[in-house]
């Protein structure tokens, strides 16, 4: 049974259990990181899932090698002296500069200088590594999560998003950072090349399975949809294309990302089913619109409405129905064992829950509730909405 260290939670107890072992055992640390990861081990969690981190106790050395290698590509491609760069190696900086100094605008961290330009190194570097694919726009999006993590696990677990400045963290920790960001953006772009290659056919086939799975489970939105005259490729190219980065908060990007990490190899797939879960989940507001306002809607992205009443906690709802969608198309099982604190039937006593903890939340909005109140809920959702990837096939989620 995991001990509870005072004033440690029962998830961050798990993650300790887990990786503090001799050998991590991965499919563990996978069903305990698709319901959330605690912020003080994200980090290593991460590099873990994406196979930059050994499983076993060698961790300091294949880091101090694999950060000499990042330093030796950037000594190779970066450092050159401008002159000597073939046209289109200038075009491409230009290209990454310029999409670098647009990424992230609404997050401070990403307007600080020393920032952009690590991101400008890695990706370039990246880029001229990789040149069957080379930079496409989006694959700046993708390095966001995972700076901001990687950072993030400088500062103790602090919420560095809307820092000003860096100034405590040394150019040696930063490159550090630079290169933990490089290698996991490389390993989890491997997984979903075909996004990035000539016509992009990854995207295209993504973009076909939604339609499918929308006709399924919400043909009467989709039928809406197209009535006034928008397809999904209006707006869903740049959903499968940034892994919804754009249409989110940095604090739910990184929370889908946890559980997209779990899926290993399967998580493009996965992300079909949540793109059509968060399409639905703001249904009832699109079906209200005409063709201006729903793809503006559709298409502004983070901070703009419908999303700017979305959180974790309709997350975390999204994703479950996501999950749950696709066992029911798929007719698949999951492969995961079933935690002995886990009944099936808890899933109908967790939604309510949720349904409680959200009506509780805007009552206390609505009658001026404090930041306290509300963050409560959000606490306590996180305690009552167990991994539902831990379950067996259930219905639908009625939400």
């Amino acid at each position: 049974m995991t001990r509870l260290v005072p004033g440690q939670s029962y998830k961050a107890s798990q993650f300790e259990k887990v990786l503090k072992s001799n050998i991590v055992n991965k499919r563990d640390l996978r069903n305990i990181s698709w319901n959330g990861i605690s912020d003080e081990h994200r980090a290593r969690t991460w590099k873990i899932l994406l196979g930059y981190l050994p499983t076993n106790s060698s961790l300091s050395g294949i880091l101090r090698r694999k950060r000499e290698e990042y330093r030796h590509f950037t000594s190779l491609y970066v450092q050159q002296y401008p002159s000597v760069r073939k046209d289109n190696d200038q075009q491409l900086i230009k290209q990454v500069r310029s999409d670098v100094q647009r990424t992230a605008p609404h997050i401070a961290l990403f307007r600080i200088k020393r920032v952009q330009d690590s991101l400008e190194r890695l990706l370039y570097t990246w880029s001229v590594r990789h040149p069957a694919s080379s930079y496409v726009q989006g694959i700046n999006d993708l390095a966001t999560p995972l700076f901001t993590v990687f950072v993030q696990d400088h500062f103790d677990g602090l919420d560095v998003i809307e820092m000003q400045n860096l100034d405590f963290i040394s150019d040696n920790i930063l490159l550090e950072v630079e290169a933990d960001c490089y290698w996991c953006l490389n390993n989890l772009l491997s997984k979903i090349q075909d996004h990035y290659t000539p016509d992009q056919p990854g995207i295209q086939r993504m973009l076909f399975q939604m339609e499918n799975i929308l006709r399924r489970v919400d043909p009467e939105l989709l039928t809406y949809l197209k009535g006034i005259g928008i397809e999904l490729i209006h707006f869903a190219f740049r959903w499968m294309n940034c892994l919804l980065v754009r249409e989110m908060s940095m604090k739910c990007t990184i929370r889908m990302w946890d559980t997209y990490l779990s899926e290993s190899d399967e998580f493009d797939s996965h992300h079909v089913y949540v793109c059509a879960a968060f399409l639905h989940h703001f249904g009832h507001k699109l079906r209200t619109m005409e063709f201006e306002d729903a793809l503006s809607a559709l298409t502004q992205g983070v901070g703009r409405l419908p999303y700017g009443e979305f959180d974790v906690m309709d997350l975390e709802v999204v994703l479950s129905q996501a999950h749950v969608w696709r066992l029911q198309l798929k007719g698949n099982r999951p492969k995961r064992d079933i935690c002995r604190w886990e009944q099936e039937e808890d899933i109908v006593l967790k939604i309510k829950k949720y349904q409680s903890v959200l009506s509780n939340q805007m009552s206390s909005s609505q009658s001026g509730g404090t930041m306290q109140q509300r963050d409560m809920c959000a606490e306590y959702l996180e305690e009552t909405l167990y991994p539902i990837s831990l379950m067996s096939d259930v219905g639908f989620l009625c939400v």
